[in-house]
């Protein structure tokens, strides 16, 4: 059999032994980097800073980073266009040959 307690803990006793187990707030300090409010001796959520140190990737480095890789392959594909465009001679338009207008008379 299981143990049982001998006598029955009055409620007092019983919460005052837990008084201790509630859960506290967090002491909030300013990120030295980004100004925002963030947990003590935790890296900024925000801006991925631990003191002067970046040690976290955002979802905003993410984003600016695929922004970057994008902009980029447009340049290249654009320089690499204006370079063929340079490179191809262009060929010779033909001369559009004059249409022969053709009068016709009208009934008044």
């Amino acid at each position: 059999m299981a143990a049982l307690p001998k006598k029955k803990i009055s409620r007092v006793r019983g919460r005052t032994r837990r008084a201790h187990s509630a859960v506290k707030l967090l002491g909030l300090v300013l990120c030295t980097n980004c100004q925002q409010p963030k947990p003590a001796h935790i890296a900024c959520p925000h801006c991925g800073f631990y003191g002067n140190k970046k040690i976290l990737t955002t979802k905003t480095d993410k984003r600016i980073a695929a922004r970057l890789k994008k902009d980029q392959a447009a340049a290249a594909r654009k320089a690499k266009a204006e370079a063929e465009k340079k490179a191809a001679p262009k060929p010779k338009a033909a001369k559009p040959k004059a249409k022969a207008s053709v009068k016709r008379k009208t009934d008044k």
